[in-house]
């Protein structure tokens, strides 16, 4: 398993937030939108108008560390472990062609934002997917995908 900001390779899908929540499986045929505990929503990609992923970001590099260290910090001080339980949800939105938009929460891997660059990668690989459908067969192989993003090249 690899990630690269909101994006993450789980054995052969590429995954959009938190797998463990809510989050979007990116698959060649289709975007599927998975609520936690709810039925999956796959949506063929020929259907999808539009994706935009809103986050909240940061220009640091390392946010999911630096924000587990100082929560941490202040655990222990206030000596309350439960400091930044409650993550706020990122929003995916994906305007159909043929039915209204669809909003769904997307869980973050992290309290915190994700780093600028990431979120970036990540919204930008969604437009390609929808706009070119050729490319959508780098899907086949999620690692690649990560790591092409990760490094730029």
């Amino acid at each position: 398993m690899s990630r690269f900001g909101p994006l993450e390779a789980r054995g052969s899908t590429l995954v959009l937030g938190d797998a463990g929540g809510h989050h979007a499986e990116l698959t060649a045929s289709a975007l599927v939108l998975r609520e936690y505990r709810e039925q999956p929503l796959p949506l063929d990609w020929s259907r999808v108008e539009n994706v935009t992923l809103e986050v909240p970001e940061t220009r640091f590099r390392v946010p999911g560390f630096a924000t587990t260290v100082g929560l941490g910090i202040l655990g222990a001080i206030f000596h309350d472990w439960n400091i930044g339980e409650d993550i706020e949800n990122g929003i995916l939105t994906v305007s159909l062609v043929d039915a209204d938009p669809v909003v769904m929460p997307i869980t973050r891997h992290h309290v915190g934002g994700y780093w600028t660059k990431s979120v970036r990668a990540a919204s930008a690989l969604l437009s390609r997917l929808v706009s070119d459908p050729q490319s959508r067969e780098l899907l086949d192989s999620p690692e690649r995908v990560v790591r092409l993003l990760a490094t730029g090249r």
